[in-house]
């Protein structure tokens, strides 16, 4: 039993356990001793207690008993589309895809109901039943903004994790879901899309696309050096910095470094504060215009007081 709990995340279902031999009064005894934690209804995590996320999608998937799989951020998660750790810890919820079955409530799972999945619409990954990449996607499109959803798609394509066939294919089996059509253009300009690895890279991209700017590559290499935003035909390198981040004599020493090899290859480095973006953003657009205009954007604009 033990072997199996280990396969599925700790934790196994009421059913193996009396597979194994294992009746009501001692599992009774099991759970009193502290040997068994019940999870979820019929679910139980074997050994010390602990609650970490592909636990929780595991406990969640044993709960469906093969009748739900794992998707939408959770399943983003699995495949490494998103950075959701942060907000799935917090939100302690797992969503669960359920096929052709009304969802009823279950404190931490958000169980959704579709009509159908096909077996190219599921997969396993680190043991866990979770949707495949393109129908992740697709799902992720009617509950994610459309930059995030750029970046998960992004990062989906670099990663070999699907291919432009499989996303036509689950585009064309479900011509009404949520968010479907800016995934279809999305699916079709693939040159365009912009991968971001932060929520304020996110915010930025969002201010510089509202102010109708000149948008920049995001997340490349420049010199050799992995930049946030980088306009290559004006040689302007812009990175977000967050002070939490950026605080220790290594990382200071490390970004002058950076910065240095930048100037050297040719270009000219602007460096944003995410305290910026939050309060000043106003303020920040303004700058950025400023600093376009310099480096060869547009008309010269001196006479404008930023």
């Amino acid at each position: 039993m033990n072997r199996l709990a280990e396969l599925q995340h700790g934790h196994v279902h009421i059913s193996q356990l009396r597979a194994a031999g294992i009746g009501r009064s001692a599992l009774s005894h099991r759970v009193r001793t502290g040997r068994l934690h019940r999870t979820l209804p019929g679910v139980y995590l074997v050994g010390p207690q602990r609650w970490d996320l592909r636990g929780r999608m595991m406990a969640a998937a044993l709960y469906f008993r093969g009748h739900g799989v794992i998707s939408r951020r959770a399943a983003a998660h699995l495949w490494g589309l998103l950075d959701t750790t942060e907000q799935l810890e917090q939100d302690d919820t797992v969503d669960v895809l359920l096929v052709d079955r009304s969802p009823a409530y279950l404190q931490g799972v958000w169980a959704h109901r579709c009509k159908a999945l096909t077996p190219q619409d599921v997969r396993w990954r680190d043991g866990i039943p979770v949707t495949s990449p393109a129908r992740t996607l697709l799902d992720l499109a009617g509950c994610i903004g459309d930059i995030e959803l750029e970046s998960a798609l992004s990062r989906a394509f670099h990663r070999n994790l699907v291919r432009t066939s499989q996303l036509n294919d689950v585009i064309a089996r479900n011509p009404r879901a949520q968010g479907i059509a800016q995934l279809r253009v999305m699916v079709a300009e693939p040159h365009a899309l912009h991968d971001t690895r932060s929520k304020y890279e996110r915010k930025l991209l969002r201010l510089l696309m509202d102010a109708e700017l000149p948008l920049p590559e995001t997340n490349v290499r420049v010199g050799g050096r992995m930049v946030d935003a980088y306009w290559r035909q004006f040689g302007l390198v812009i990175e977000v910095d967050g002070w939490q981040y950026h605080r220790s004599r290594q990382q200071f020493e490390e970004d002058r470094l950076r910065d240095q090899g930048l100037f050297l290859a040719g270009n000219q480095v602007m460096r944003v504060t995410t305290r910026q973006i939050d309060r000043r953003p106003y303020a920040l657009i303004a700058r950025i215009v400023r600093t376009l205009v310099k480096v060869g954007w547009g008309e010269p604009c001196d006479d404008i007081p930023w």
